[in-house]
């Protein structure tokens, strides 16, 4: 079959072509291969004031080189009279020379190229180093209530990017939350009070810091020394809060509810105790001269600033007060238990209720509902001697106890305002011989008239506990109690203990041995 005409003449004008432009000259068109350039891309990292050449080297003569920065047009060795940019030098290989390098140099640049064989680009990139900043914001200190959200934004500048820790200094810890340029915390208590401290850090140069106060208001807070005062009619009463407060708090005084009235006998104090950056705390004292019946009774007192208001209840009483069991000098019996107490009273004594029961089998005792009758609480009026005082002090001896058992008592006592509260509870145990089964722990071991006590904090039943008395667990190994009495403290004697087993209505439960060594002083005392 015969080529066509066209066919032909293609075929010709191809033959031509190639005798004038020669056969091995390779024709160009768009960008050449990534082989074509020498030098490869990248981003040179600096410090301020140093020098960086970007090369840009190709395996073919140029006709031309230009050199742009983020698309803005740098030099063209087509235009000599180009003005360059100050700092920068075209170098005749192609190269772009940049000293003294400043923040501003940091960004993409690009080299582009015109050979015999057509165009060709090459990017590269600047990265100059420097020292982080950091501010914070807002700048003013920041007051802000408990409760709210604090809210403040770290701006910070650097290269490379800087990494940023947020620090709350305040009374009781440093709070650390990391790498969030903008903090939210919530304001818990006071103690947020304090610099709120901003760190960015990038490893050049030093950590760079900014801070601002952070000034926390809420609602006062109130300390009662003693809740309780104890006093006698015709004499000065005088009732103290310890007022914690920012702002500061404005006080008032109430009687059963109402406010209290001042004038010449009647007078409120009021000391700056601290005047501190975040917090001002003051004593606030009311004091009650020439006292009289009328000005006993329930007080409150009340703080308040523009976060809120708080109070705190005072009794002015002129009821005895809390009895402290002291050691007695004569031993007790497996049947039988000597008791002595002392109470103040500012008033004559009427008369004291000793209040005790045995403690049953187990760890807790049951409510009053399911206590066996032997178990439960039993009540003894004792008369008072009437004597004046303020310090009194009586005794009394239970007989009748069972022997190896565990008991409790309290006592209270009252005057012609009402009852004392009650004392700490008093544990002990009554001795007695007990037996042993063959190839116990305490099969060599003797326990005849041995007692133990210890002193427990005595709480009224609730409506809802059907009568239990709390913390009254019963040691069901070996244990060593030192002894106490009142306040839980030895006074005037010492007490030691070394383990014994005893069966105690078929519990066993581990006493001790008791040495009692009182001192001449503390028999004065009583």
């Amino acid at each position: 079959m015969a080529a066509s005409p066209v066919v032909v003449q293609l075929a010709v004008a191809f033959v031509v072509l190639q005798a004038a432009l020669g056969t091995n000259r390779q024709i160009v068109t768009g960008n050449p291969a990534a082989g074509s350039f020498l030098s490869v891309p990248t981003t040179v990292k600096r410090y301020e004031n140093d020098t960086v050449l970007l090369p840009c080297y190709h395996n073919a003569p140029y006709r031309y080189v230009r050199w742009s920065r983020d698309d803005l047009l740098l030099v063209d060795s087509r235009y000599p009279d180009l003005r360059t940019p100050p700092r920068m030098r075209l170098w005749p290989n192609g190269s772009l020379e940049v000293t003294e390098v400043q923040t501003d140099d940091t960004g993409d640049y690009t080299c582009e190229i015109m050979t015999d064989g057509g165009k060709a680009s090459q990017h590269h990139a600047i990265e100059v180093q420097f020292q982080a900043t950091a501010a914070i914001y807002p700048e003013d200190p920041i007051d802000i209530r408990v409760g709210q959200i604090l809210e403040a934004v770290c701006q910070v500048t650097g290269m490379p990017q800087p990494y940023v820790k947020w620090t709350m200094q305040n009374e009781n810890a440093t709070a650390p939350f990391e790498n969030e340029r903008k903090l939210n915390v919530l304001i818990e208590d006071r103690t947020f009070s304090g610099p709120l401290q901003c760190t960015a850090t990038n490893g050049v140069g030093e950590p760079a810091s900014a801070a601002v106060e952070v000034i926390v208001n809420f609602v006062p807070e109130i300390e009662v020394k003693s809740p309780t005062v104890h006093t006698r009619i015709g004499e000065t009463g005088l009732l103290e809060c310890l007022v914690t407060a920012h702002p500061a708090a404005s006080i008032h005084w109430f009687h059963h509810g109402l406010p209290v009235v001042y004038d010449r006998r009647i007078v409120k104090l009021d000391t700056l105790v601290t005047k501190h950056q975040y917090y001002t705390v003051q004593r606030h004292q009311l004091a009650i001269r020439s006292l009289r019946d009328a000005d006993l009774g329930q007080y409150e007192c009340k703080a308040g600033n523009r976060v809120g208001i708080a109070g705190a209840q005072l009794e002015l009483t002129g009821r005895p007060m809390v009895a402290s069991f002291k050691p007695a000098a004569e031993m007790s019996s497996p049947t039988r238990h000597n008791f002595i107490w002392q109470t103040e009273s500012h008033s004559p004594l009427i008369e004291y209720k000793l209040k005790f029961r045995r403690v049953p089998s187990g760890n807790v005792t049951p409510g009053r509902r399911t206590l066996p009758q032997q178990f439960a609480w039993k009540e003894l009026i004792i008369p008072s001697d009437g004597s004046y005082g303020p310090l009194h002090s009586s005794g009394y001896t239970l007989e009748g106890l069972q022997p190896t058992s565990v008991y409790e008592v309290i006592v209270l006592s009252r005057n012609r305002y009402g009852w004392s509260d009650p004392s700490n509870i008093l544990r002990f145990a009554t001795g007695g011989e007990v037996e042993i089964e063959p190839g116990s722990e305490a099969d060599t071991s003797s326990s005849s008239s041995v007692q133990t006590t210890e002193t427990l904090e005595y709480s009224e039943p609730g409506d809802g506990d059907g009568g239990l008395i709390t913390d009254n667990m019963i040691p069901t190994d070996g244990f060593d109690y030192s002894m106490g009495w009142g306040n839980g403290h030895s006074e005037g004697g010492a007490m030691r203990m070394s383990p014994v087993a005893v069966s105690c209505l078929g519990l066993s439960v581990t006493f001790a041995i008791v040495e009692f060594f009182v001192g001449i002083k503390h028999l004065g005392d009583l």
